[in-house]
């Protein structure tokens, strides 16, 4: 399958990689078959004296996913306040301890904070954590049957060449793990939120106009996670689920509520103001399921806030012998 179409409005990617060998997905292996996805790490801004300081749950969250000892973690972005300031990844080096103890691999997207305030030392600091990512931006990894796609959805920090080059690059991933018959089906990650009801932050009109429509069409995606907002929702369109898990400590305000809410199919029916959490993710073999590790204000002990399961698309020689 080839992945041609494009939303109404949404800027077509250039051609100029078409001639360009596509790279292999770093490889990652699926030993315990299970992976954490976590959001928005970031502490609150000394100068935010308005808003929550969550230090204390932020390490308990980076403890529960060590002792969990997944196979890889995934870093939705934020994952500190200001990106060019070396105090500020110190304090994340300290905070990420017991994952390097651990030896869990991270798989980061760059937030919007990674790149405040100075854009070349704020990217120099967060690729000196993540030397495997070798200077991407955005990349691919096969982790059993799940292929991964991780963007950089910053389009205001991308020159517009680099905005058209991922999007080229994005649809030749997906059409990449589309071809292949060991891929059953494909998550991808970013920072910011097509939809949410934030009352702080609003939905990313980009997102929605140049990576959601290709994520559609793709037969074998499963599920858009991203984070920017300080909560979880999950909404369920067209067969396919977004998920906002930006629940891993930044300071977190309540979602709208009644008439106020810009989308009425959240499907988690949580209060306005949701805990924190992470993702524990495992493979199945009806698909990946999703378990929500939450825990309170003040907390000590990790519960579960939902589970559910993304079923691996029906692929059509599985719909023919099964007729």
């Amino acid at each position: 399958m080839t992945l041609r179409g494009v939303a109404s409005g949404a800027r077509r990617p250039e051609r100029r990689l078409e001639l360009a060998a596509l790279a292999q997905p770093d490889a990652v292996l699926a030993g315990t078959g299970m992976f954490a996805v976590v959001g928005d790490l970031q502490p609150t801004s000394g100068l935010e004296v308005w808003r929550e300081s969550n230090h204390a749950e932020r390490k308990l969250i980076v403890r529960e996913i060590a002792r969990d000892s997944p196979d890889f973690v995934a870093l939705l972005g934020d994952l500190v306040f200001c990106g060019s300031s070396e105090a500020a990844w110190s304090e994340f080096d300290r905070l990420c301890a017991p994952l390097r103890s651990e030896k869990v691999l991270t798989m980061p997207v760059l937030g919007n904070h990674e790149y405040w305030l100075s854009r070349r030392p704020a990217l120099a600091n967060f690729f000196a954590r993540f030397p495997h990512l070798e200077g991407r931006h955005w990349y691919a990894v096969r982790y059993g049957p799940l292929g991964l796609v991780f963007l950089d959805s910053n389009v205001h920090w991308l020159s517009p060449p680099r905005w058209r080059d991922q999007l080229a690059w994005y649809e030749r991933q997906l059409a990449a793990f589309e071809s292949d018959p060991a891929v059953r089906g494909v998550l991808v990650l970013l920072h910011h939120p097509p939809f949410t009801n934030s009352r702080v932050t609003s939905d990313t009109l980009h997102v929605q106009k140049e990576i959601v429509p290709l994520f559609q069409l793709a037969e074998k995606t499963l599920a858009m996670l991203s984070g920017h907002v300080h909560s979880y929702e999950r909404f369920e369109r067209g067969g396919k689920t977004f998920l906002v898990t930006g629940g891993g400590g930044g300071p977190r305000a309540p979602l709208a509520e009644g008439r106020r809410r810009r989308h009425t199919d959240d499907a988690f029916g949580g209060p306005a103001l949701r805990l924190f959490h992470y993702l524990r993710m495992r493979l199945r073999s009806d698909g990946v399921e999703v378990e929500v590790r939450s825990l309170e204000k003040r907390g000590e002990h990790f519960a579960t806030m939902e589970k559910f399961t993304l079923p691996w698309p029906v692929r059509d020689a599985d719909a023919s012998s099964s007729s």
